[in-house]
């Protein structure tokens, strides 16, 4: 995902406990390359119920992954536990994730140029992964997020031929995003991504930018570069607990000449909620 701050899960589990709202439900769905090929899309559907049991909070997120002509899908939900450790300025929190994936790829449409042996055409594995993270209050208009997670520790299976030299490989992330209030209209949230994998690196950089339109309603908008990859920018409004946001990336790898620099359309719908605890009289 673009919006890679929107599924929790996906960024770093210990997040479930970094939110406003008492629950919360998100959607995100992604589509992209289809001036290349046969589309790849992307849908996340996530639950979240924060401090659930004092200050421990849970999460759940179901995923739907389908690429290219093969129809390789992904389909899968990890559920996460975190628990915070909360001062008036700062919070720091620690989760774990588990989940089950299933897998599968049709070779029916794929042309091979020498008779393939493949015998795993579709396989279930289990997954393991960690996060940390700190929100700390810097001063009445700014605030500091800072994250790492790990993904995979378990390292599972993905031979489709049943090798059992064909590993998952862990994969660590690391991330932040600095929240300031500029006026009393404007917020800007510049924010910091860098993921790894085995040698695999991912690299975005940039900010959103939210304007107070009225009373109830914010505007929110953001411009991030993908190193080597992609130029995204985002458009949406916020209006009291409901998010909409769309995104589009522009892209600039060497992949724009088939693609026509168009790359992924990709929208996300967040809302949260709180339940207002009556007191006992005394």
């Amino acid at each position: 995902f673009s919006q890679f701050n929107k599924t929790k899960s996906l960024l770093n589990p210990s997040l479930i406990s970094n939110q406003n709202n008492d629950y919360h439900i998100h959607l995100q769905r992604r589509s992209q390359w289809s001036r290349v090929t046969v589309p790849f899309n992307t849908l996340a559907l996530s639950f979240i119920a924060k401090k659930l049991y004092k200050d421990v909070s849970l999460g759940a997120t179901f995923l739907n992954d389908i690429a290219g002509d093969s129809h390789f899908s992904t389909n899968g939900l990890n559920l996460a536990v975190a628990n915070s450790f909360n001062t008036k300025e700062n919070s720091l929190a620690i989760a774990l994730q588990t989940a089950l994936y299933q897998r599968s790829i049709d070779f029916g449409g794929l042309i091979f140029l020498e008779e393939e042996e493949i015998s795993n055409t579709n396989f279930t594995f289990f997954d393991i992964g960690v996060g940390i993270s700190n929100y700390r209050k810097i001063d009445r208009n700014s605030s500091l997020l800072v994250g790492m997670s790990a993904y995979h520790l378990n390292t599972p299976n993905q031979s489709l031929i049943g090798s059992n030299e064909v590993l998952l490989q862990p994969k660590y992330i690391l991330h932040s995003a600095y929240n300031k209030t500029i006026t009393s209209k404007i917020k800007i949230a510049p924010t910091f991504y860098l993921s790894s994998q085995k040698q695999d690196r991912e690299l975005i950089i940039g900010s959103g930018v939210s304007y107070k339109a009225t009373n109830f309603v914010d505007l929110k908008s953001g411009l991030y570069v993908r190193m080597n990859d992609a130029i995204f920018v985002s458009f949406g409004l916020q209006k009291e607990n409901l998010e909409v946001l769309v995104s589009y990336d522009i892209n600039t790898s060497s992949l724009s000449n088939a693609s026509n620099s168009m790359g992924g359309f990709e929208f996300s719908v967040n809302y949260g909620w709180s339940i207002v605890k009556e007191q006992e009289e005394i």
